[in-house]
């Protein structure tokens, strides 16, 4: 299993990307605008991984910004973290059989 990113949602993406590019030093490797669903998806990685492929195997952070406002309250601006699997199935079994 491979850790790919975690995705957070933020409320205002200039100020979002000011933090972690300009304070922690991550680089934008891509964003998708999705006009249906009304949304921008933006992948920040360290400075050595310039595509969103990841050639370096680098996990990404994946910043959510919802046009329509909505405030995040109770922890709703933590949206996942994504792995990467050979077998979901396997792995879903693996975790079922230890579960406490």
């Amino acid at each position: 299993m491979k850790y790919l990113h975690t995705m957070v949602r933020v409320t205002d993406l200039d100020a979002s990307l000011e933090f972690y590019c300009d304070k922690l030093g991550l680089v934008e490797i891509s964003r998708t605008e999705n006009q249906a669903g009304r949304f921008t998806l933006v992948f920040l990685a360290r400075p050595a991984t310039r595509r969103r492929s990841r050639p370096d195997g680098a996990p990404t952070v994946e910043l959510t910004y919802n046009w329509d406002p909505e405030a995040y309250e109770g922890g709703r601006n933590f949206g996942h973290l994504a792995y990467a699997t050979d077998d979901i199935y396997a792995l879903c079994q693996r975790l079922k059989d230890k579960a406490w």
